[in-house]
């Protein structure tokens, strides 16, 4: 268990969510631009556009850089590692020292310590929600393939049956295995949405 005063990443991370760009800039790192969709120099290493900052920057400290070809990535911590060279421990205590989390008390670093623990969880369960719709995803791209499968199966038939009777037009109507599919996928849609909708509801 760790003692009460302790001060790791993970409550330093909760404390630094939306506070990035303050700050690298206050710890000497000077951005071209925050917009996740402009490539500039690196502040580590140079060059002319391998660095570009993630969407989540001002929560995460996001950042990735091609390196020449050696490309390198990581949040706001790991980012003074490569542009000063950092330590790990380094790193964290720069950033605690800036958000005054050195001098914290031990109810302070307690209730930090609880929203880190917060945001883990939620964190957690957000992965898994993502899991289990990619899951219900390719569970349903499965059935859509199976029913056009069947589908070009009955418009084949048709083709033939019309070639044999040289009929203008020859409908067959659909196999119970295209019906099948169609029930499977309709489900699968709903079930789908079903999800979707509680957890915009959460």
């Amino acid at each position: 268990m760790k003692p009460l005063n302790y001060i790791g990443f993970p409550e330093v991370r909760t404390a630094a969510a939306g506070r990035w760009e303050g700050i690298h800039r206050a710890l000497g790192i000077q951005l071209a631009t925050t917009s996740h969709t402009k490539h500039t120099p690196c502040p580590g290493c140079g060059g002319r556009d391998r660095f570009r900052l993630d969407a989540t920057y001002q929560d995460t400290g996001r950042w990735i850089c091609g390196g020449g070809g050696d490309t390198q990535a990581g949040d706001g911590f790991s980012l003074l590692g490569h542009v000063f060279g950092w330590t790990p421990l380094e790193q964290l205590k720069a950033v605690a020292d800036y958000l005054g989390l050195s001098s914290a008390n031990d109810k302070e670093r307690e209730t930090l310590r609880r929203k880190a623990e917060a945001m883990q969880a939620k964190m957690q369960e957000d992965a898994r929600r993502l899991d289990e719709q990619a899951l219900r995803d390719s569970n349903l791209l499965m059935e859509l393939r199976e029913l056009e499968d069947q589908i070009r199966h009955r418009q084949y038939l048709q083709r033939q049956a019309h070639k044999a009777t040289s009929l203008y037009r020859v409908c067959i109507t659909p196999l119970e295995d295209e019906l099948s599919a169609a029930c499977a996928v309709n489900t699968m849609i709903l079930e789908s949405y079903a999800h979707y909708s509680a957890g915009a509801n959460q």
